[in-house]
């Protein structure tokens, strides 16, 4: 069995124990899975006051201004979003916050039978025809140049919110909001296409509210020795733009023709303290009577909002603050900083209303288009699925139930195996708009029979894909014998257009290489779906063979492409040339484990651990442990015929339930009173109601060292 366990370094794991409080074994794994102390933040928290602000994308206030012009205007807006779970997440969020805010004339479109991914000639036709003067595109655009120039020469005005990668040039749109356009702004490069959704109906209320444009000063003094010690932010949008820091002795004179503090105050800005009178005191005891400054005090209305606070001084409560551990700068600043934000947050009416419901479908989003669950990403990700497990959207509480899901704590895998194939069916089987139509619906007729539906086009495309792999399971076993195991592609009629990406996967998921699968169309085009491997970026070994597409894009792990029937010999004969350039594909990996684990920690403390860890999905895999030397109690008969292995084992001196669902070993080649080596990962069953805890097992072989020796 061979695995892969990586170094760590012993000071990044004593720093991480001593400054977040974590158990050695998960400090451990933090170090070892690549964890730097700033991206802390992103591991614990689980508030919107934590996200990245909105306006940092460089066209965010463009975006936004815009868009709140036309609904004052009465203008005819229209949001393009596409097929997938994103683009429908993504569609949804736009258009009900949009109706929320009062957008009168607002129409939505999604690609429907075989119309192809992104604007296309004819929607440009459509959008004029239909009066249009603010188109919003979604989870497409930033490849649409031809289409964009032609809206803005019709007078349309055209918002891009995406996260592809573009091209070499631009769309010449209104605003453009992707933050894999170099030069975007935004710290992150790496959220779904329903995050960035979200972002731009964020700043749109922001914008609405009165905290947009206003500025202040939180000021802190505190005494240090024989001296004042006096801190300043300057605020703008709740966002620091400055900040100053003076430390005035109490045993010299103060010449006050020299201070940069007091220039940094005289800028007519309301200067705001926690406690005024503890603040006066300190800088009458720096300045003496010569400087007057007028202080507002947060303490009386925070401790509304935030009544455990009440009789804290500013340096208790930094004592205790979340924020402290995440910041290098002064504590108790950082501490007053983080009390503004959230007193302005969810102190201002109607900022924060109906925002669970928009972070849930972010989720489901982000989890459905395999985004890295880190940064925001895994910010929105808890955020949406504890809200889902609270208190689910209405418009999913019968779709949940029917899944086994509605009252129960909701994981990602629950969302990436159940909820969101439902949604993508929809739009494999080229009716996004039925899914969109649920997510968007408050009636409750109306959601049962769209959600029969949803489950009832589901069944229809498991039906479709089971056929169309039975049909196509040669064609890819030749091309990937002719591409001599680095590559396949699948071509041929009966492959429906919306299933090119499930079949990609499917295919990929079986060779472990790049594969392709294109469908036909009825106008004489083929579109293809391309879906990739870690090392391989799919989007850009598309681009070197743009010259045969009318359209590409996607991202490093999927993408795909439309060509002219005609075109795809030349394009299969250039292929040939650059394939065999590559790295041949197929080989395993070695499993990469987070710890090597003694059987004493085998314990119910380590599924805590695992809580700590989820959500688990892209760039953040379930933990793995490696347990040596363990006896086999029982092995149990398969049911209905599967072929997985159900066993359990003791060890610690407790009987733990097992399942190994990839075993490739034939029957009674394990047996009870065995000794083996486990990797596996630590599970939650949930089974009639109940929670039970079982080893979910990725790799088992006898074991050699009968001692198990560590």
């Amino acid at each position: 069995m061979e695995y892969e366990l990586k170094e760590s370094s012993p000071e990044l794991v004593t720093s991480l124990m001593e400054k977040f409080g974590l158990d050695s074994l998960s400090a451990t794994i933090l170090a070892r899975r690549g964890a730097e102390e700033k991206d802390m933040v992103w591991f614990f928290e689980e508030d919107i006051v934590f996200q990245h602000s909105p306006f940092l994308f460089l066209d965010s206030l463009d975006a936004v201004e815009r868009i709140e012009e036309a609904i004052e205007g009465g203008e005819n807006i229209a949001v393009y979003g596409d097929r997938d779970c994103d683009g429908i997440t993504s569609t949804a969020i736009l258009v009900k916050e949009l109706k929320r805010m009062g957008a009168g004339n607002l129409t939505y479109r999604l690609p429907l039978g075989d119309e192809p991914y992104g604007l296309t000639d004819e929607l440009v036709d459509e959008f004029i025809k239909n009066g249009i003067t603010l188109l919003i595109t979604v989870d497409n655009g930033i490849s649409a140049l031809n289409q964009i120039r032609a809206l803005r020469n019709n007078g349309i005005d055209t918002i891009v919110l995406d996260h592809h990668l573009p091209g070499d040039e631009f769309p010449p749109a209104y605003a453009i909001l992707d933050p894999k356009v170099e030069g975007s702004g935004y710290p992150f490069s790496d959220p779904a296409a329903c995050l960035v959704a979200f972002k731009t109906m964020y700043a749109l209320r922001f914008l609405r509210s009165p905290l947009y444009g206003s500025e202040c000063i939180l000021l802190h003094a505190s005494p240090e020795n024989e001296s004042v010690r006096i801190d300043a932010y300057r605020i703008e949008n709740l966002e620091v733009t400055s900040r100053i820091s003076e430390v005035i002795s109490l045993s010299s004179g103060y010449d006050i023709s020299r201070s940069s503090l007091l220039k940094f105050l005289s800028c007519s800005l309301p200067v705001i303290v926690l406690d005024r009178d503890v603040e006066l005191k300190l800088l009458r005891k720096a300045f003496g009577n010569k400087v007057d400054i007028v202080l507002e005090e947060l303490r009386p209305r925070i401790e509304k909002l935030i009544p455990r606070i009440k009789g804290k001084s500013l340096y208790d409560l930094s004592l205790v603050s979340r924020v402290v551990r995440y910041s290098d700068g002064n504590s108790e600043m950082e501490t007053l900083l983080s009390l503004f934000r959230s007193y302005s947050l969810y102190g201002t009416k109607g900022l924060m209303d109906g925002l669970d419901e928009l972070v849930q479908l972010v989720a489901i989003g982000t989890i459905a288009d395999m985004m890295k669950l880190e940064n925001e990403n895994r910010l929105f990700v808890k955020m949406g699925l504890k809200r889902m497990s609270q208190k689910p959207l209405k418009s999913l509480s019968y779709i949940l139930s029917k899944l086994g899901l509605f009252g129960r704590n909701i994981h990602a895998r629950d969302i990436s195996y159940n909820l969101s194939p439902l949604i993508n069916s929809s739009g494999r089987m080229g009716k996004p708009d039925v899914a969109l139509s649920l997510l968007l619906s408050d009636d409750e007729g109306d959601i049962e029979r769209i959600s029969e539906e949803l489950i009832a086009l589901n069944k229809e495309r498991q039906r479709s894909t089971d056929e169309s792999i039975s049909l196509t399971e040669e064609i890819a076993e030749s091309s990937y014998e002719h591409f001599a195991h680095r590559f396949l592609i699948v071509s041929d009629p009966s492959i429906p257009r919306g299933l090119t990406g499930n079949l990609a996967s499917r295919f990929l998921n079986k060779f472990k290489v790049p594969s392709v699968v294109l469908a036909y169309t009825e106008d004489g085009k083929m579109v293809a779906s391309i879906r990739s491997g870690k090392n391989f970026n799919a989007k850009e070994f598309l681009s070197l063979f743009s010259s045969h597409f009318l359209f590409y894009g996607g991202h490093g792990a999927a993408a795909g492409f439309t060509i002219e029937k005609d075109e795809y010999p030349k394009f299969l004969s250039s292929l040939e040339d650059v394939v065999y350039t590559y790295e041949e594909g197929g080989e395993d990996e070695p499993l990469v484990i987070d710890s090597i684990l003694p059987e004493r920690m085998l314990s119910d403390s380590l599924w805590s651990i695992r809580e700590r860890f989820e959500p688990f999905g892209q760039g953040n895999p379930p933990l793995l442990f490696l347990l040596k030397n363990v006896r086999i109690r029982e092995i149990y008969p398969n049911r209905n015929g599967a072929s997985y292995l159900r066993f359990s084992v003791e060890a610690n001196d407790e009987i733990w339930p097992c399942v190994f669902w990839e075993n490739d070993k034939s029957e009674g080649y394990f047996k009870p009173y065995e000794m083996v080596d486990l990797v596996f990962s630590p599970e939650i069953n949930y089974y009639k109601g109940i929670d039970h805890k079982q080893l979910l097992i990725k790799a088992m072989e006898k074991s050699i060292d009968s001692q198990g020796g560590f």
